[in-house]
């Protein structure tokens, strides 16, 4: 699906990361097997024995319990907790007994420290909106979490001290941890060193096993200069693997990773958000600049029930590449072609969303280094609710006037397909298995011309591609 048909809030996916600590402001690899939202949505099983990391700090075998508790959704638990008028006003008088009576209606509701944790997280969540007017200023009030907790507003340090004043008081250890994080403020074309910390996050001990939190990043994100509270789960429990992608911590232990990544290796990675493992079974390993002729192609297999989407701009500029990209379907997976206009830098930003929907959210971002142009350009394409929808002829354009051009595509709950040139229609062939064939004189008084599905032979035509006619 292309990107000229959906609402994309490109800045939304560039979160709360550069939130400034207080600290802070004085050849092509195989497929690589990921997560996909099935086998981690699903839940129930008891964790198996934790093996070591590093040092002192354990992981699970499995994180499929704490999976359970990724929904997007906020416990209504907690919001409830929250609209407790008896227990809000100690927040402003005393502070103290507020995290303690919100604990005590913790506890009497959570049946395990996963649900603890969640109902934690979920608090500070919702209650604390991000400063965005002190972070922009550079000067921060106090983050301790008895202030924060009065005023309603902090950076990643207030949202880190909160929680962990609340695990504190739950009995669940928890750390804080300062580092460096991808997020407002920071770019993949001009990266700064990831040693320098911007950030601040938390671990949590759960059954001997140790967890990464973010609070400030499940909370909202950021509009242009405005903080905007969006709730969500994808930095809870987030798996080291996946969170290594975005924060680096100042300690290499507090990675979580068998082998921690050096300050180069992280910097040498794309950035994958927690979304992109959970939309995608499959995909192409990928290196933060990736280096090309005039093109580039990304193979990778999404999840069923999920669609990637791509942009691609002049990384100078900021310029987009205009029908500069196009997904390839395949029965097997799909694969991202990118026909690069000229020798130099190009950001590529990764769109997810659910199947048939007309607006998507970033998930990721890499580079491509190109060392020459090419005049080839694609179609634009068009969401459309028609199933496994497969454009096999033509990938390019534009298509030459008066000559005839072969048309064919797959598609799974369609009974016709035609191409619309202008007022003339030229219906395609249906194999009675969904492939449409044909070919086509395109007609010399066209400036382009539509690739189009129905289930009627005379209205309700859904265009799935444009072309161009010169």
């Amino acid at each position: 699906m292309k990107l000229q048909t959906l609402v994309v809030l490109t800045t939304a996916l560039f979160m709360l990361a550069g939130c400034a600590t207080l600290d802070a402001l004085k050849e092509k690899l195989p497929l690589k097997t990921g997560d996909s939202a099935e086998s981690t949505a699903q839940g129930g099983a008891q964790e198996k024995p934790k093996k070591k990391s590093m040092f002192d700090y354990a992981v699970p075998d499995s994180y499929e319990e704490a999976y359970r508790y990724r929904t997007d959704n906020a416990d209504k638990r907690a919001i409830a907790l929250l609209k407790d008028k008896s227990i809000d006003t100690l927040r402003t008088s005393d502070p103290y007994s507020y995290v303690k009576k919100m604990c005590d209606g913790i506890n009497a509701v959570a049946t395990n420290d996963f649900e603890k944790v969640k109902l934690a997280h979920d608090v500070v969540c919702l209650l604390i909106s991000y400063d965005a007017k002190s972070f922009w200023a550079g000067i921060l009030p106090s983050q301790e979490y008895m202030d924060v907790l009065q005023s309603k507003t902090s950076v990643c340090e207030g949202y880190a001290n909160v929680f962990k004043a609340f695990c504190d008081t739950l009995k669940i250890r928890c750390e804080k941890v300062h580092g460096y994080a991808r997020g407002v403020g920071t770019s993949l074309t001009n990266e700064p060193d990831p040693t320098q910390s911007n950030h601040a996050w938390n671990l949590v001990k759960i059954a001997d096993a140790w967890y990464l939190v973010d609070c400030t990043w499940d909370s909202g994100h950021m509009e242009g200069k405005v903080s905007k509270q969006d709730y969500n789960t994808d930095w809870l429990f987030l798996k080291p693997e996946h969170f290594i992608y975005t924060h680096f911590p100042e300690i290499a232990r507090q990675q979580l990773l068998a082998s921690p990544l050096s300050a180069a290796q992280f910097s040498a990675q794309p950035d994958l958000r927690p979304k992109f493992f959970e939309v995608t079974s499959a995909y192409t390993p990928l290196a933060k600049t990736n280096t090309a002729d005039s093109s580039y192609s990304y193979a990778y297999t999404p999840a069923t029930g999920y669609e990637l989407s791509f942009r691609i701009a002049d990384a100078t500029t900021g310029q987009d590449a205009q029908n500069c990209s196009f997904i390839k379907q395949g029965s097997a997976g799909a694969e991202a072609l990118f026909s690069l206009p000229k020798p130099g830098m190009y950001r590529v930003q990764i769109f997810w969303c659910k199947a048939g929907a007309k607006s998507s959210s970033s998930c990721g971002e890499f580079l491509i280094n190109a060392s020459a142009g090419s005049d080839i350009r694609y179609p634009q394409t068009f969401a459309s609710k028609a199933e496994g929808v497969q454009i096999i002829a033509p990938l390019t354009m534009p298509l030459a006037k008066g000559k005839s051009c072969h048309f064919e595509l797959r598609v799974a709950n369609r009974k016709y397909a035609a191409v619309i040139c202008g007022k003339e229609f030229f219906q395609l062939t249906n194999d009675g298995n969904g492939l449409f064939t044909g070919d086509v004189q395109i007609p010399a008084n066209v400036k382009e011309v539509t690739l189009s599905v129905s289930n009627n032979e005379k209205s309700g035509w859904e265009g799935l591609a444009k072309y161009a006619v010169k």
